[in-house]
């Protein structure tokens, strides 16, 4: 009879363990999906040619000419927000910087790039 009554506290305490352990599905607010738009911004003459980002959860590598603006909007969930580009500009004063929006507002800005060969990233925690 103890041992029956161990054997059963046991077996009740493992299953209050095991559901416990349980994944939580309650999200925080600040999760889900968000609306960003990246934006490639470089000086006269400079020409966008790698662009990565992420769309989803979904790295996105884009290779082409691009000119000297790009944009492009995504849907962003589990991801952080990021984009790397590469372009050429015509004179050592060229530059290139990257841009990532959130409903309308500048939410991070990179640092501008200068040179003939040009290369930026940015990404927002």
């Amino acid at each position: 009879m103890k041992n029956l009554r161990l054997f059963i506290l046991a077996l009740l305490s493992l299953t209050f363990v095991i559901s416990s352990c349980s994944k939580d599905d309650d999200g925080t607010p600040s999760e889900g999906a968000k609306k960003v738009q990246y934006k490639i911004i470089g000086s006269a003459g400079v020409n966008i040619s790698t662009i990565v980002y992420y769309d989803g959860d979904t790295p996105v590598s884009k290779t082409g000419d691009f000119g000297a603006e790009w944009t492009s909007e995504a849907g962003i969930t589990a991801k952080t927000p990021m984009i790397t580009a590469n372009g050429i500009g015509p004179t050592d004063a060229s530059t290139l910087k990257a841009q990532i929006i959130v409903d309308g507002k500048v939410v991070k800005e990179s640092a501008a790039s200068s040179g003939k060969v040009l290369q930026t990233s940015v990404s927002f925690f």
